[in-house]
C-alpha cells in the first residue's frame, strides 16, 4: 500500500516536473532566437567595415578581399584574411540558424535548436531567461509529451531494475 502511494507520488512529481519544463520550450526557443539575432547583428557590424572596403575596391566581393589579404605574404595581413573569412562563415552560419528557428513548424524549430545546440549560447540564454507559461498548442503539447516520456522512462527503469535485482538464479 505504501509502495503504491510512493510510486504514485513519484509519477505525479515526474509528470509535473516534465510538463513545467517542456512548457517553457517555445518561450526559450524564442529568447534563444533573439540572442542569436543579437549575435548576428554584432557579426554584421564587425563585417561591415570589411564589406565597405570590398565594395570600394573589389566590386563588393568580400571573397576577393580575403584572397588579397591571404596572398599578401605578410603575417599580419594573412591573419586579417583568416579573421575576415571566419567572420563571413560565422555570419552565414548565424543567418542559416535564424532562418531555421523562424520556421513556422514548431517541430522544425525544436530540431534546429537541438541540431545547432551550443552549450555556451544555451547557458547565456538560460542566465537571462524569463520564465513564461505560453498557452499555446506547442507549449502544452511539449509539456504533455515530456511529462509522459518521463513517466514511461521511470516505468522502464523500474521494470529493468526489478528484473536485474530480483531475477531467479537457476541451479
Amino acid at each position: 500500500m505504501i509502495y503504491r502511494a510512493i510510486n504514485s507520488t513519484i509519477d505525479y512529481m515526474l509528470f509535473t516536473f516534465g510538463f513545467i519544463i517542456a512548457v517553457q520550450l517555445p518561450e526559450f526557443i524564442q529568447q534563444y532566437k533573439q540572442y542569436i539575432a543579437g549575435k548576428l547583428s554584432e557579426s554584421d557590424w564587425h563585417l561591415s567595415g570589411y564589406q565597405n572596403i570590398a565594395d570600394k575596391s573589389f566590386n563588393g566581393d568580400i571573397q576577393v578581399l580575403i584572397n588579397e589579404y591571404l596572398k599578401s605574404g605578410q603575417s599580419a595581413l594573412n591573419e586579417t584574411g583568416n579573421l575576415v573569412a571566419e567572420l563571413v562563415t560565422r555570419n552565414n552560419d548565424l543567418k542559416v540558424l535564424i532562418s531555421e528557428l523562424d520556421n513556422e513548424s514548431y517541430l522544425h524549430q525544436l530540431l534546429s535548436f537541438f541540431q545547432s545546440f551550443k552549450a555556451e549560447d544555451t547557458q547565456t540564454v538560460l542566465s537571462y531567461y524569463q520564465m513564461a507559461i505560453p498557452l499555446t498548442v506547442e507549449a502544452i503539447g511539449s509539456g504533455i509529451v515530456l511529462a509522459f516520456l518521463l513517466i514511461w522512462l521511470k516505468i522502464l527503469l523500474g521494470v529493468t531494475l526489478n528484473k536485474l535485482l530480483f531475477r531467479k538464479t537457476v541451479t
